[in-house]
């Protein structure tokens, strides 16, 4: 599924324009989800950071322009956000 992924950590929010929230988003036995620390440095490590949602919404808004259509439009992925991005990447994953 496409779509712009606003990705919320503890120090702030990136965007990335993918097709790869199945390999992003996963989740452990319990049934709780948690985001692939590998896949997050491959989608997200060139990203800007924003301080703010609201930044980030309105950067992800004028990215959305640019593509005809997208499967989830835009959506903020928060299962990480107890996380800085470099604890996230380098812990594999979120839990």
């Amino acid at each position: 599924m496409s779509g712009i992924y606003i990705l919320k950590t503890k120090d702030g929010y990136r965007i990335s324009h993918n097709n790869e929230y199945d390999s992003l988003v996963s989740f452990d036995r319990n049934a709780e989800y948690f985001i692939v620390g590998e896949v997050a440095k491959r989608l997200f490590s060139n990203s800007f950071r924003y301080d703010t949602l609201e930044e980030a919404y309105a950067h992800a808004r004028v990215i959305s322009k640019t593509y005809i259509e997208t499967d989830d439009g835009i959506c903020v992925v928060k299962y990480a956000e107890n996380l800085t991005f470099k604890e996230l990447i380098k812990n594999g994953k979120n839990n």
